[in-house]
């Protein structure tokens, strides 16, 4: 018996901890009322087993892991799954801004998270805060965080900058006529890449477009419309935003010569059988 009350106080405790700790921040608390339904039912908690196979496997869905740990927690490094399941930093603090939460909640809105931190503590708190906010998607928790995830083998990562594009495409183009280019980038972490092309070569002309898989090849069209010479400009980003060097392809767009039919005109009439004998040579 004595047992049983120790077990029920420290549950209550660890309850009355995150509505402390959540009330805090938010200056609101989780409701008790829904709080044993929460708790069986929202959120999932899986093991970092479960976690990898399901984060490495496209065919049951995709899950996308958060990872709410600081920022220099981040920066030393996070689990390593493969894009589009790799995992997005969206630090604890920031579920427990209003705004920043509904930003969440409507990004990933009917989709499957995988929330982790270090070791499995700031996990629940945000799983819980967005149970109660009415998130439409499932959450999974994973228990034991990146601690756990190391200690059982699986992988780690950081990131780095991805290479820069290769361009390649007609050198001497046309005026308004559509000319395509091929572009291709690899990232070291096979991460999901998007590609900034700056056509008139100033650097700023453009936006990104994206994502496209590392190493895919992506064509893009332009037409020019006056004469001169140009540079496109292309860099890529990788899906953290961390991006590659500038690559430069050097275009000509020569002056069309137009067509003397003035002279034709000339030369016919003065020549008249030179129109006949020309329409012989044509097959006319």
């Amino acid at each position: 018996m004595k047992k049983i009350i120790i077990v029920i106080c420290v549950i209550g405790m660890i309850l009355m901890s995150f509505d402390m700790s959540i009330s805090a921040k938010t200056g609101k608390s989780i409701s008790y009322d829904s709080m044993p339904q929460n708790l069986n039912e929202c959120p999932t908690n899986i093991t970092v087993d479960e976690a990898w196979n399901m984060l490495t496997d496209t065919g049951n869905g995709i899950q996308i892991p958060i990872d709410v740990r600081t920022k220099n927690e981040w920066a030393n490094g996070y689990i390593d799954t493969p894009w589009p399941e790799c995992p997005i930093w969206y630090t604890m603090d920031l579920f427990y801004n209003e705004t920043w939460l509904s930003i969440f909640m409507e990004e990933y809105a009917g989709q499957d998270v995988v929330i982790y931190c270090a070791g499995g503590t700031r996990s629940i708190i945000v799983s819980l805060l967005l149970c109660d906010a009415g998130f439409t998607g499932t959450i999974y928790n994973m228990l034991g965080g990146i601690t756990e995830w190391i200690k059982q083998g699986y992988p780690t990562r950081y990131n780095t900058q991805p290479d820069r594009p290769i361009v390649d495409g007609p050198t001497t183009v046309n005026v308004n006529q559509p000319m395509y280019y091929t572009f291709s980038a690899t990232d070291p972490e096979n991460d999901g890449i998007y590609y900034w092309v700056d056509w008139c070569g100033e650097g700023h002309c453009g936006s990104w477009q994206g994502p496209y898989a590392s190493g895919e090849d992506v064509i893009f069209n332009h037409t020019w419309e006056k004469k001169g010479k140009y540079t496109i400009k292309a860099k890529v980003k990788d899906f953290y935003g961390n991006e590659s060097d500038w690559t430069e392809f050097k275009i000509n767009v020569p002056r069309n010569k137009a067509f003397n039919y003035k002279f034709l005109e000339i030369l016919f009439e003065r020549f008249p059988q030179a129109f006949k004998i020309l329409k012989y040579n044509l097959g006319l």
